[in-house]
């Protein structure tokens, strides 16, 4: 078994809507990107059963906010992208750290804006 933080995509459904604001909830991630967890996996299979595997997660922390917003200038929009605080414990916790990878884990490669910067080239 592989568990992996959200994927670098996880944002972009807010942002896509054709709405000339668009409110993203402040949520502190690690996203990962897809290939990464798709080469642990192969590499996992490879290497047969071996019990539960450390999570992955990407090599930095980024806020949900500041994500949606590089999507919507990678995609040469104009729009605004305004925050939104969930209330309550889930709230608070997504704010401050609820998302984020717990003890040990395998850091992927592959940035955020590396991620922004290849789709862009496609």
């Amino acid at each position: 078994m592989l568990r992996a933080t959200q994927f670098f995509e996880f944002p972009e459904p807010l942002p896509a809507a054709k709405i000339p604001v668009v409110m993203m909830p402040r949520m502190l991630t690690q996203p990962v990107a897809a290939q990464d967890v798709a080469e642990a996996l192969v590499e996992r299979a490879v290497h047969g059963p071996s019990g539960m595997a450390p999570q992955i997660a990407g090599p930095e922390r980024l806020d949900m906010v500041d994500m949606a917003r590089r999507i919507v200038r990678s995609q040469g929009q104009r729009r605004l992208v305004g925050p939104v605080r969930l209330p309550g414990k889930v709230g608070s916790a997504l704010t401050t750290g609820g998302l984020l990878p717990r003890g040990e884990y395998v850091r992927g490669r592959r940035t955020f804006d590396a991620s922004l910067t290849s789709r862009a080239a496609s």
